[in-house]
């Protein structure tokens, strides 16, 4: 434990008979893998191409949804959302009905760092999405997206921020520009500046920090390609023509490339690589908003007041959330990635849209919160403050007209049916935190179509096309590996992203806790490295939040909590 800092000559010529000393992590955030196989194949990005060519290669499951906030929190837990708590970016406070973010503490499960640091491991993490607040580690801890952007408590140890402001320049966690065709020059600008002080830090930390486990992510990868994937597929319809517009997403990309093989050269040959993408992106066309459709099926009710009645009639003549953000894009209110000063804080939205302030929650059975998947809650008596639903045969028969009523469901505009598969939460998830979950997932039938955001009501219609983002997550990630004992040339099946953490603890001699869900991927190496290496297992890791273990749960403050959701509605996710 505890290697040498400084780099190294890299080589790709690796043995089964021993097993690798370190590991190296490098994330690339919603990065679909035949994006990076077809670029790789045509010369565009060598150094992953090398890295595929010489190694193993599969899709990686995501979580259900697939989606950043619960998909890296099982990545460096192991586990599923039921045992983390984390099913989306925002979650329901206890005794009422509004949302607030999620932040690391919240989080169930150990982590893979905190047992690497337990047992005497150096360990560096950059830029790890929903790791704010940071763990005091045995190495380096730079959180990344969900940190608060005026927090100072983001690095551990804390003199390392001055240190990166010394060495390195003005660390910066957040991108300063949004994508917009009028001021596209300026977004590649800023998107590649970002990516090379990220990178610079990333180097910085690998010469200068000794690493036995070095996990570094790329976020910016995600935000690119939500909002220019109509640049890569000539039939979206936002396109006007059917130009090839890809190069500037793809020279994007030979930067990352770049920037990967530059953290290469701190990898030896007994360094495992594992580049890996928490899930993928596709095309998005329309937008479903759920809670119209509870709305119209009288699952879900206003109150009956003058002032409901009167912001009900502004909302179905257009007085929504979505104008006003289109607006804003209009009138360049929304340059900055920051939102500072573009957008209403959430209360304010609340007050003057339609909103769940103007739900009759002791009529309603049924309501819509959660991002990219149809999330669908029951409003149970004793868990919703103001539940109605008896827990029990009164619950599942509420759950049971819901799907029936989902299979039925179609566009208004179209006919076509828009549901494909309805999941129960039991089906899919498991733990202690089982009851934080969606009692009902909704799956599209067309990928394209995508859930509309973490707003209670954005739009009027029930299903309209897509605004600020042309791109959306898909199930499938990415996963390549390369080190000692992984097949040359092979291919990784049937990969999850909660399998990483058990292969890492595994590579480094650890045995695997019996409560992560996720198993060792030996079907990447060599079945003679895997023979002579059998996996071991240990007792449950237990359930430990962000720090030391010690401390209970936090809250955002209330100024940090409305610039994370600025950001979120930034990034289109809350509408």
């Amino acid at each position: 434990p505890g290697s040498r800092p400084g780099a190294v000559t890299p080589t790709f010529e690796r043995s089964f008979m021993h097993k690798a000393k370190r590991v190296m992590i490098i994330g690339l955030d919603g990065v679909p893998l035949d994006l990076i196989q077809g670029w790789a194949a045509e010369g565009h990005l060598p150094h992953m191409a090398r890295l595929i060519d010489t190694g193993a290669v599969g899709s990686l499951r995501s979580t259900i949804p697939p989606t950043s906030g619960p998909s890296w929190s099982s990545f460096v837990t192991g586990m599923n959302p039921g045992k983390t708590g984390i099913y989306d970016f925002l979650y329901r406070r206890d005794g009422s009905y509004s949302f607030p973010p999620v932040n690391a503490s919240q989080r169930g499960g150990r982590t893979i760092w905190r047992t690497l640091s337990d047992a005497g491991y150096g360990v560096s993490v950059l830029n790890l999405p929903m790791s704010y607040p940071v763990e005091r580690i045995n190495g380096v801890m730079i959180s990344g997206w969900m940190t608060p952007y005026k927090a100072t408590d983001y690095v551990h140890p804390p003199e390392l921020a001055a240190e990166l402001e010394r060495e390195v320049g003005n660390y910066r966690i957040y991108p300063t520009e949004t994508f917009a065709e009028s001021r596209k020059e300026s977004f590649w600008k800023a998107s590649f500046d970002l990516l090379e002080m990220r990178t610079r830090t990333a180097l910085y930390l690998a010469k200068t920090r000794p690493w036995d486990v070095f996990m570094a992510v790329f976020f910016d990868t995600d935000r690119i390609l939500h909002q220019t994937w109509h640049y890569l597929t000539a039939d979206h319809p936002w396109r006007t023509d059917r130009e090839d517009k890809s190069e500037s997403v793809r020279a994007y990309f030979q930067k990352v490339d770049d920037s990967i093989g530059r953290l290469l050269e701190h990898a030896d040959e007994d360094t495992l690589v594992i580049v890996l993408s928490d899930h993928g992106m596709g095309q998005a066309n329309n937008f479903i908003v759920l809670n119209n459709w509870l709305l119209d099926a009288g699952l879900l009710q206003l109150k009956r007041d003058p002032w409901t009645r009167w912001k009900e009639f502004l909302f179905r003549r257009g007085f929504t959330l979505r104008n006003v953000h289109q607006l804003a894009d209009r009138l360049h209110l929304a340059q900055q990635a920051e939102y500072v000063a573009g957008y209403f804080v959430d209360h304010l939205l609340k007050l003057a849209f339609l909103s769940f302030l103007d739900v009759d929650w002791k009529r309603s059975r049924a309501y819509s919160f959660g991002r990219h998947l149809g999330s669908i809650y029951v409003n149970v008596k004793g868990r919703e403050p103001g539940g109605i639903v008896e827990p029990g045969q009164e619950y599942e028969a509420v759950r049971d007209e819901i799907e029936r009523l989902a299979r039925e469901f179609r566009d208004p505009h179209t006919g076509r049916q828009l549901i494909g598969e309805v999941i129960r939460r039991e089906e899919v998830y498991s733990g202690p935190y089982l009851d934080r979950a969606p009692d009902l997932i909704l799956r599209p039938r067309e990928p394209s179509d995508i859930f509309f955001g973490l707003a209670d009501f954005g739009h009027r219609e029930t299903v309209s096309t897509v605004y600020r983002y042309s791109g959306m997550h898909r199930d499938y990630g990415m996963l390549i590996m390369n080190g000692p004992g992984v097949r040359r040339g092979g291919s990784v099946e049937d990969a999850v992203i909660h399998d990483v953490a058990p292969t890492v603890l595994h590579t480094m001699d650890l045995p695997v806790p019996a409560d992560m869900d996720g198993h060792v991927l030996l079907d990447a190496f060599e079945s003679e490295y895997a023979a002579a290496f059998p996996v071991r297992h240990a007792e449950p890791g237990g359930e430990t939040g962000a720090g030391d273990g010690s401390q209970a749960p936090i809250d955002y403050s209330e100024e940090g909590e409305k610039e994370i959701m600025k950001r979120l509605e930034g990034l289109g996710y809350l509408g």
